[in-house]
């Protein structure tokens, strides 16, 4: 692995330098590998989880979530509600300022709050039964609801994609789909634009004019104490490279190091792996449902019968079978909805039927393109059983090497494959996102305003309606029964498993917080 070193300490120095710093090692510097490349800052334009972390250095909300996923006062001192539950008055806390200097207005919250809610699937939600928000002064968010509906504060809590961030009222100008370009926070660490290299290095340092709320840290709430003068996330493509630079000390974390790769930290006193158990998610295939052949409903049927998940979980764990877990429930497995109802198409391969509904459904041969991403491990294993899978089934399978930042951005394609569309892609929502109906993307059926794939289904929309409403949780469980019912018959996606994926950590540091989104505030060296 000595060469590895060589090349992934001349990539990282290269990138030091390419944005103007010095090639040395600093003091003070944590160095992260995510799994992806960070090419946008904008946690609004896109659900994509490399960004979604990386955002969480920079931006701070106004609610989060602690350890019992239950919404705390970050950038709100607090709120109260009108008796009637109608009406919303949050306060700003006092020092709060974005990263040019600037105070943090209401203006801007409700700015935040408004590009947030035209993107983000609660978002829209909570803004339909919304009456109107407004910035009466500089420290008061009034919201003034149509209707009571007690998963207001969740919903501006929530902790995965699309959180709602916030930033400038001229940057939440920017349409949603429109990535801001140079962005502003107001958290713990401020982005430096001039050394941001897309494809090598993202660079923060520590804001010094941020204040921490006094409470300890408690998953995403409390107080946010940034312990390192910079964070640098490196961009190293190649894992086996990543993992060595790891045991090396050259960076400090990794998101995930793939079961084959365990091996590598035997005997090794520098760094180690630890399962991630909260950051565990469910893998899925993503459908389109615009581009032929799965506008077809009998070849998206085609396409549940001619897959199974053990073959995939056992290409990317390997026999680590602690890992990894058979499911197909599409609110996760041991959780408040978990079901099997209709699920027998998804944990059982019948090439003879997958081969009728291709006839039934007049496939004509048009090729399934396959995005095949390289730089995430679990993904390159995923795509690798999928094509044979396919082609087995009757499937012509088009395959494409690229990386998972190309992928996030094509995915919003809405145009024919050969106009640069898409098929089918992989991607991992995690337990907080998928275990809830209301922020679950599958479940919406939202038809062209829905989630990539753009399934669509009234009797979804409507069941979604119905337990948003819903108070008796005998009654939400029925109703989240029958939208896995539906979403199944539809096929917006192929849930392919849960998987539980290690972290590659230094030994030399302490502090990281459980959570199923990996934060880096509280962490810190030991020598």
């Amino acid at each position: 692995m000595g060469r590895l070193k060589s090349l992934v300490t001349a990539a990282v120095a290269g990138a030091l330098l390419t944005a103007g710093m010095p090639g040395a090692f600093a003091e003070g510097t944590l160095r992260l590998r995510l799994n992806g490349d960070i090419n946008t800052m904008d946690p609004i334009a896109t659900t994509n989880f490399t960004i979604r972390n990386a955002a969480y250095l920079m931006y701070d909300t106004l609610f989060a979530l602690d350890s019992n996923y239950e919404a705390q006062p970050q950038m709100a001192e607090g709120f109260t509600l009108s008796d009637d539950q109608l009406t919303y008055t949050i306060t700003l806390r006092d020092g709060l300022k974005f990263h040019d200097g600037s105070q943090v207005t209401a203006g801007d919250a409700v700015a935040s709050l408004q590009r947030w809610g035209k993107a983000d699937g609660l978002g829209k939600t909570l803004f339909s039964k919304m009456e109107s928000i407004s910035a009466p002064d500089d420290k008061t968010i009034v919201l003034q609801m149509k209707e009571p509906w007690g998963q207001v504060i969740s919903a501006i809590g929530k902790i995965s994609s699309n959180v709602p961030v916030i930033m400038p009222a001229n940057m939440a100008a920017n349409d949603p789909t429109d990535p801001v370009v140079t962005p502003i926070g107001s958290g713990p660490y401020r982005l430096l634009p001039d050394e941001w290299v897309p494809g090598s290095i993202a660079a923060f340092e520590k804001f010094e004019a941020y204040q921490p709320r006094s409470e300890p840290a408690d998953m995403a709430a409390g107080g946010k104490v940034a312990h390192f003068d910079r964070v640098e996330l490196i961009y190293i493509p190649d894992t086996a490279t990543a993992v060595d630079a790891l045991i090396g000390g050259e960076i400090d974390w990794i998101e995930e190091v793939p079961a084959d790769m365990l091996a590598f930290f035997d005997g090794v006193d520098s760094a180690k792996p630890i399962a991630a158990r909260q950051s565990g998610n469910s893998m899925q295939l993503v459908v389109n449902h615009l581009n032929p052949p799965f506008d077809n409903p009998k070849i998206r049927k085609a396409l549940q019968w001619s897959l199974e998940q053990t073959p995939f979980l056992q290409a990317a764990y390997g026999n680590s079978t602690e890992r990894y877990l058979e499911c197909a429930a599409v609110f996760f497995c041991d959780t408040p909805y978990a079901t099997d109802a209709n699920t027998q198409a998804v944990l059982t391969r019948d090439i003879a039927k997958a081969k009728a509904l291709l006839e039934e459904g007049g496939y004509d041969g048009t090729p399934v393109l396959l995005m095949h991403v390289t730089d995430i491990p679990a993904h390159d294993a995923y795509y690798s059983v999928l094509k044979p899978m396919l082609e087995e089934a009757g499937f012509v399978v088009e395959e494409q090497i690229t990386d998972w930042a190309t992928v996030a951005t094509r995915r919003a394609s809405k145009e024919p494959v050969a106009d640069g569309g898409w098929n089918l892609f992989f991607t991992g929502w995690g337990f907080v996102d998928q275990s809830n109906p209301m922020t679950n993307v599958y479940v919406a059926g939202a038809c062209g305003d829905g989630w990539f794939g753009w399934a669509c289904s009234e009797e979804l929309q409507e069941l979604r309606k119905k337990f948003a409403d819903e108070m008796d949780p005998k009654v939400k469980r029925q109703l989240a029964e029958q939208m896995q019912i539906a979403t199944h018959d539809l096929v917006s996606y192929v849930p392919m498993g849960q998987a539980f994926p290690s972290q590659g950590i230094a030994t030399n540091l302490k502090g990281f917080i459980q959570s199923p989104v990996p934060f880096f505030w509280e962490v810190q060296r030991t020598e």
